[in-house]
């Protein structure tokens, strides 16, 4: 259960069926909600997203493995600049995921399930913030942030600032993710901050 949750956040391909991409926007009828996409960043797609994960390395092979084993499609992923990007491109991903036995009216709670296994997968990790209840838009919402490094096969080590934000729904949650670089020399977190602005969740 944790490592399905967390790799939700982790591991993240493109596009369900049930949701379309046109003109700059996502939009999802059948669970009702749309994002808008800003005008110079991409949707990207399984492929690019598979040989993000592909390019990056982890404390030990068998995490690796892991996170490639339960790798899921989200609804929607998108990043600033088109890959493959020589440095930390800023992303952002939203999924779902089954509420199960989690209490929707506690994202916070949720929040603390899916971070616990992630200081033994990744340098440098440090939580910032959180996991802490807010509001997204009005609606009751969890959110945590967190740097660490991440090394790739060339020997570099980047410095990430992962946000995450938890939207319960009646039996399910939206899980949403967002990456750049902990100086934001390449993006910044107000453009991150700018989309999640534009996140419209119907009912």
């Amino acid at each position: 259960m944790v490592k399905q949750v967390f790799c939700f956040f982790l591991l993240t391909l493109l596009m369900v069926t049930s949701g379309f991409a046109e003109e700059g926007k996502y939009s999802n009828p059948t669970l009702g909600f749309s994002v808008i996409k800003p005008a110079d960043w991409t949707f990207i797609t399984a492929d690019e997203n598979l040989d993000n994960i592909a390019r990056s390395e982890f404390k030990d092979e068998a995490t690796k493995e892991m996170l490639m084993k339960y790798a899921t499609a989200p609804l929607v992923a998108m990043t600033k600049y088109k890959e493959p990007y020589d440095d930390v491109n800023p992303s952002f991903k939203l999924n779902i995921k089954p509420l199960n036995n989690f209490d929707a009216s506690n994202p916070k709670a949720i929040l603390e399930v899916v971070v616990a296994p992630m200081s033994k997968m990744f340098q440098d990790f440090e939580i910032l913030q959180g996991p802490e209840n807010t509001t997204i838009n009005g609606r009751n919402a969890g959110y945590v942030r967190i740097n660490y490094s991440m090394k790739v096969p060339d020997g570099r080590t980047f410095p990430i600032c992962s946000e995450l934000w938890i939207i319960p729904r009646k039996n399910f949650f939206f899980m949403v993710g967002a990456g750049t670089r902990q100086d934001e020399k390449t993006g910044t977190r107000e453009e991150i901050k700018g989309i999640l602005n534009g996140l419209i969740i119907e009912n």
